[in-house]
């Protein structure tokens, strides 16, 4: 049986994503209306990185009134575990394999993962356990 508040939780919180999406196509479209040339967009910049990080942690926020602050412990539990994951995972493939599997080269934590994708472990850790809530 499906937990309907639960799932309109998790659609509000996704939508709330892809809306961080359009505002920064937004402002990327009057970047070019403005001043006239395009910005860089294949690269990586912190207008992506703010954009796509500033709805999800207000919609958090917002759940923080009605689900307490165990919201606060899934952002922080995730975000701690999946980067020591994904630097375990990066260290073990480059030492067994002798190449690495992927490489950070801004804010790196031993070029393995990266003080910036700790926020978005949070966030993933947060949609899992909203989309986790549907179904129990």
């Amino acid at each position: 049986m499906v937990n309907l508040p639960a799932l309109s939780r998790f659609l509000i919180f996704f939508g709330l994503i892809l809306t961080g999406f359009l505002l920064e196509s937004v402002v990327l479209k009057l970047y070019y209306l403005l001043q006239g040339n395009h910005h860089k967009t294949h690269h990586y910049s912190l207008s992506k990185y703010f954009y796509f990080l500033l709805m999800p942690f207000g919609i958090t926020l917002y759940y923080l009134k009605g689900l307490g602050t165990n919201v606060i412990n899934i952002v922080t539990w995730f975000a701690i575990y999946m980067t020591l994951a994904e630097w375990i995972i990066g260290f073990a493939y480059h030492k067994i394999v002798g190449s690495r599997l992927w490489t950070y080269h801004r804010a790196a934590i031993t070029s393995y993962t990266s003080f910036l994708s700790i926020p978005l472990w949070g966030l993933a850790g947060l949609i899992f356990y909203l989309f986790m809530q549907i179904f129990i």
